[in-house]
């Protein structure tokens, strides 16, 4: 049994609350979820938008100041740059990739949000950008120094709750808190993972003409990736994460390299310039959604509402991982390198597939939607490609293999939370937290059916929120022993 036992107990009974309830009265949870999103993307859209820019700010300001200097922890640098650059990308969002790399830039291509008198592929790059650029890289790597910057030294990784009790003094704040984190996790990942098993379907069903895309099909792949996740994680961090999100950056820059190479070199570097500067100079006034760059409220509540509950959704995971395997840095190294490395890489692979993508497409009042699936889009753009049968099988690996990462990561992350934050462990914790996550990830889908998109991004926004809450005040006692520490 885990230390922190009221803490586990909660969680676990939280977690059978939402399974006798997504599969007793399905259709009636389904819709009490719809309302209760609604409402809160109403009073609390706009807030998400000022927290997500205030963090990118926060962040820095710390690492220009003197503290950019803080080491976390003693010693050398935990990884080199090349596996610590692997992890974070391929545990952050490499599975996302892969999934809206060709579907978001076409959307934004033929359905502009707003009028704007930049070219219409720059346009569509921009907002892509926008919403997988420097705030979901904020959001995680706020909550990753916070963590880094309390644990070194200590051996054990503290959760939110323990960042907060040096402060508020509050021990019954305790296990309220750390449940609202685990939970949040959760979701975040049966999102990832119950989109992610989705797009597995139709890229078998595209190659092989396997596997209908249903719900029974779907669940089996959940079963398959979370035993197969589950034995990564029992293997540690720096075996089978490590090599496995190696793997995953090779592949993703060989399919990235692949894809350029075949279409108009210089042209979409060009575009990735002319995206970049357009995305850095109208970064302000899209993150408050102001002036010239507002948007309505129908799209914000599609897209940048729904993103900014995911990234935050996801940040207590990734951030203790982030956390985990960032000892050695200095403020600066982790900031720069969370912020800006991950955040252009991501940029020149859109860049490359939506540039592809829109000269298939050519004029977007022509379009036909032959990129309109979220599961199936990249499988057709790859029919463009030499070799198409190679490339879609290996994309389809490259699917597979970051999501294990993720919830290989998932699992590893709150295995600590189950087990008082011990950076090592125990593996009867390992097994419990992937039998969650999968049984969490076959409610959802079987919630969501054929609108699983939209049945995650609901449950997402009902958790970010309270999860915020408490992120707010993790930064700001952060923040005040920054302070007091000058």
């Amino acid at each position: 049994m885990p230390t922190n036992k009221p803490t586990f107990l909660v969680s676990i009974a939280a977690c059978l609350i939402f399974l006798f309830l997504a599969f007793s009265i399905p259709v009636e949870f389904k819709v009490w979820i719809q309302d209760t999103a609604a409402r809160t993307l109403d009073y609390f859209g706009g807030y998400y938008l000022f927290l997500g820019l205030a963090i990118v700010l926060a962040l820095l300001s710390i690492a220009v100041s003197p503290l950019g200097n803080t080491r976390l922890g003693d010693g050398p640098v935990a990884y080199g740059w090349f596996s610590w650059v692997a992890m974070l990308y391929s545990t952050g969002m490499g599975a996302g990739l892969m999934l809206r790399a060709v579907q978001e830039p076409v959307y934004y291509y033929t359905q502009a949000p707003r009028p704007s008198v930049l070219d219409p592929d720059i346009f569509a790059l921009e907002y892509t950008f926008f919403h997988w650029g420097l705030t979901p890289w904020a959001f995680y790597g706020m909550f990753g120094l916070i963590i880094g910057y309390l644990v070194y030294g200590k051996g054990r990784l503290m959760l939110s709750s323990s960042v907060l009790a040096g402060r508020f003094q509050k021990p019954w704040l305790s296990v309220p808190i750390d449940v609202i984190t685990i939970i949040s996790t959760l979701f975040g990942v049966v999102g990832a993972v119950g989109l992610g098993s989705r797009q597995l379907l139709a890229g078998f069903r595209e190659l092989f003409g396997l596997l209908d895309v249903n719900y029974t099909n779907n669940a089996w792949v959940v079963v398959f990736l979370g035993s197969l996740a589950t034995l990564s994680a029992f293997t540690g961090l720096s075996q089978g994460i490590r090599n496995l999100s190696r793997f995953n950056i090779a592949l993703a820059l060989f399919l990235m390299l692949f894809t350029w190479f075949s279409g108009d070199l210089f042209g979409v570097f060009v575009t990735f310039f002319l995206a970049l500067t357009s995305y850095l100079q109208d970064f302000l006034p899209m993150s408050l959604n102001i002036g010239s760059m507002k948007v309505e409220q129908d799209f914000l509540m599609d897209w940048t509402y729904f993103y900014w509950a995911f990234w935050l959704s996801w940040a207590p995971f990734t951030g203790v991982f982030i956390a985990r395997i960032s000892r050695g840095r200095t403020f600066r190294e982790f900031i720069l390198g969370v912020l800006l490395v991950p955040s252009l890489g991501t940029f020149f692979w859109f860049a490359v597939f939506g540039s592809q993508a829109f000269a298939l497409i050519g004029d977007p009042e022509t379009y036909a939607g032959q990129f309109d699936s979220l599961y199936g889009s990249i499988f057709v753009f790859f029919d463009s490609l030499p070799m198409a049968g190679i490339i879609k099988s290996l994309g389809l690996l490259l699917v597979f293999t970051f999501l294990i990462t993720s919830i290989d990561s998932a699992i590893y992350v709150l295995g600590m939370f189950a087990d008082n934050g011990n950076m090592e462990p125990r593996k009867r914790n390992l097994l419990g937290w992937g039998l969650i996550l999968v049984l969490f990830t076959v409610a959802t889908i079987f919630v969501g059916r054929e609108q699983l998109l939209e049945s995650i991004s609901q449950l997402l926004v009902l958790m970010a929120l309270p999860f915020s809450w408490v992120y707010l005040l993790m930064i700001s006692s952060f923040l005040y022993i920054l302070y007091r520490s000058k």
